[in-house]
């Protein structure tokens, strides 16, 4: 009888400590880790309007954007950026004055790295900077916005100028009977190469941070996006006179499927957004070089658009935000989203 008393005391012993250890780790929350988006090309045009959102969004604790060459635009878009997050930090510390506590992030960091991305050099450095500067953050959104008419809106490290507009079909792009491709190329390397191997990149350090946040206990979610433009799908008409850009931004919007596939594994959503005629300041050099300003040269669109409105920056900025957010855009994968007034009608 009394082994089975001390049988008994043992059982009762063993129920309480397990009970006690459940309520202990329901007690304590897991860790939430930090978040970091990369936005290549995140200074200036639809990249700036991407960065502006995400900063606010209270999602990330740091921002990674990428510049060609004007870093004196790019430090003070990134001063920008930390003054305005400064009025997120306030609001939480009202909040927890009230004994509260906020599900918003604090903007930590936001680094700044140049360069010209259809370089080797320039995307090492970018992924040197996640994991020297950024090394435990967990990699959450990766935006490939970055983008040029070559020679035109921006410097290259090429140093090739802005020429005669090549076309296929009629001949501009043959030299002595020889395939000139110097510019093919680089529009190649800039949405072709430059996407797939920021992905790639992007991808083993993403399954990491997923990995990482399922043995803390944590939910991980993860978004890839590129940047597209009109005319590079099938669901548009040809955007003729486009021909070289759109070549390499037909990779981009091709590999972004296959990317769907093997991200959806590890909780990542892959996606293509498509604005319309977004305000930028490359229009005014666009406009300039046909001989008008940039408010009637996209007058002129405007007035053609089904919804009759340009699109602002902050505008792509929003779905993204939508995309890599924690709601119902995490479940869209493998698309090529048109934002762009109803442009795909016309």
């Amino acid at each position: 009888m009394p082994s089975l008393l001390l049988l008994l005391i043992q059982f009762i012993v063993l129920q309480y400590d397990s009970q006690t250890l459940v309520e202990a780790s329901q007690a304590v929350p897991p860790s939430k880790g930090k978040r970091l988006a990369i936005i290549t090309g995140g200074t200036r045009g639809i990249g700036s309007g991407i960065s502006k959102v995400l900063a606010a969004s209270g999602e990330y604790d740091g921002l990674l954007l990428t510049y060609n060459t004007n870093h004196e635009a790019a430090e003070s878009f990134r001063q920008y950026l930390l003054d305005e997050n400064l009025k997120l930090d306030c609001h939480n510390k009202k909040i927890a004055e009230q004994g509260k506590e906020s599900n918003l992030k604090f903007l930590k960091k936001v680094a700044l790295v140049s360069g010209d991305l259809t370089t080797i050099e320039a995307r090492d450095k970018i992924f040197n900077c996640v994991d020297e500067e950024f090394c435990d953050y967990d990699l959450a959104t990766v935006v490939h916005n970055a983008g040029q008419y070559v020679g035109l809106t921006s410097d290259n490290e090429s140093g090739i100028k802005h020429t005669t507009k090549q076309k296929f079909g009629n001949g501009s792009l043959l030299k002595e009977d020889v395939l000139d491709s110097e510019i093919l190329d680089y529009y190649q390397k800039l949405y072709g190469v430059a996407y797939l191997d920021i992905c790639e990149r992007s991808m083993v350090r993403m399954k990491k941070a997923y990995n990482r946040a399922t043995e803390n206990g944590r939910k991980y979610r993860g978004a890839l996006i590129g940047i597209s433009s009109p005319g590079c799908n099938t669901s548009y008409k040809l955007s003729q006179g486009y021909d070289l850009e759109g070549s390499g931004k037909c990779v981009m919007e091709y590999a972004n499927r296959l990317y769907a596939l093997e991200a959806a594994n590890y909780n990542i959503n892959s996606n293509v957004i498509i604005p319309g005629v977004t305000m930028s300041d490359a229009w005014e050099k666009i406009a300039v070089r046909n001989g008008t300003t940039r408010d009637e040269y996209l007058s002129r669109f405007q007035s053609r658009i089904p919804m009759k409105e340009v699109i602002d920056s902050t505008d792509i900025g929003d779905t993204v935000k939508f995309l890599a957010g924690p709601g119902g855009g995490r479940f869209m994968t493998g698309l090529s989203l048109r934002v762009d007034a109803g442009l795909h009608l016309i």
